[in-house]
């Protein structure tokens, strides 16, 4: 099963269509869905591993899969 991770903050303008898009495909796909503030300890632990420099940041199986929102299109094609 794959695993989603949607490194976001609360400030972050983008971040709760990114969510909303996530938490809808989780309606019609199977996978493990965390959301995780950058602020957070853990969430500056994926900002280092990852070098991320932008949120919102989708990370899929332990890879930087999106940064911004995804079309939906891409997003269920990442999910394949």
């Amino acid at each position: 099963m794959k695993e989603v991770i949607l490194v976001k903050t609360k400030w972050c303008p983008y971040c709760p269509s990114a969510s909303a898009l996530w938490k809808e495909l989780k309606k019609n796909y199977k996978f493990d869905y965390k959301e995780i503030d950058a602020s957070t300890p853990e969430g500056q632990e994926l900002v280092s591993k990852y070098n991320i420099m932008a949120v919102p940041t989708t990370i899929i199986d332990g890879k930087v899969a999106f940064v911004g929102v995804p079309s939906r299109e891409k997003a269920e094609q990442a999910l394949k």
